[in-house]
């Protein structure tokens, strides 16, 4: 088949379009690194120390695709919360039902997401727990570039579009969760109250960083 010379012009200028988000992700591997890591979280939030959980970093390699993720057991109040924070470019490993991986061993029942009370801009997703007779909720936020995600499908098919010509931002997931409290009365349940914490010091710090 002969193209006709003609068209010669427009096939070229499509073809470097396309070249574009190649070049991109391919050949410069470009990816957006703000300078910020899970570790940055204080050990201790709201005057309660924590201490690490026995996670392997090569399961959450595995699951989640990074190396950047903390894991830690907080005392509230005679509560014991968990709180887990990792950071990956391979956004839909974190978005998509992370409690099917993290929560492993307790039954979870999707219940739905709701407007922060104290912080109205970030989106709590909420999850209920069941583990041998016990309830609880969990509680995770989903952060890129400085914005809470409410809805992750929206998310990707907008970021998708920005792919094309843009580099990879990382996105950061947060949770908190307890076999205490519950998704009726999630605002005030300690994995809440908890994961608010440290999504602020996150914030904290990391603005400190920018600054520097």
């Amino acid at each position: 088949m002969i193209i006709s010379p003609r068209y010669a012009v427009p096939v070229a200028v499509l073809l470097a379009f396309a070249l574009v988000p190649t070049v991109i992700h391919s050949y410069r591997g470009a990816r957006v690194d703000d300078g910020a890591r899970a570790a940055i979280i204080a050990t201790a939030l709201e005057g309660v120390s924590s201490s690490p959980t026995q996670r392997r970093a090569a399961w959450v390699q595995n699951n989640f695709d990074t190396a950047d993720w903390i894991e830690r057991t907080y005392n509230a109040g005679g509560t014991e919360v968990t709180l887990f924070v990792a950071r990956s470019y391979d956004a839909k490993r974190l978005y998509h039902h992370p409690e099917l991986a993290l929560l492993r061993g307790a039954e979870t029942t999707p219940a739905g997401v709701v407007e922060s009370r104290e912080r109205p801009d970030i989106p709590l997703h909420v999850i209920r727990t069941s583990r041998d007779m016990q309830q609880g909720v969990a509680v995770y936020a989903l952060q890129y570039g400085g914005a809470y995600i409410d809805n992750p499908v929206l998310f990707q098919i907008r970021t998708a579009v920005e792919l094309l010509v843009s580099r990879r931002k990382p996105l950061t997931l947060f949770m908190a969760s307890a076999l205490a409290g519950s998704a009726e009365s999630v605002h005030d349940a300690p994995p809440t109250r908890l994961l608010l914490a440290a999504i602020a010091d996150f914030e904290r710090q990391t603005a400190a960083r920018a600054v520097r």
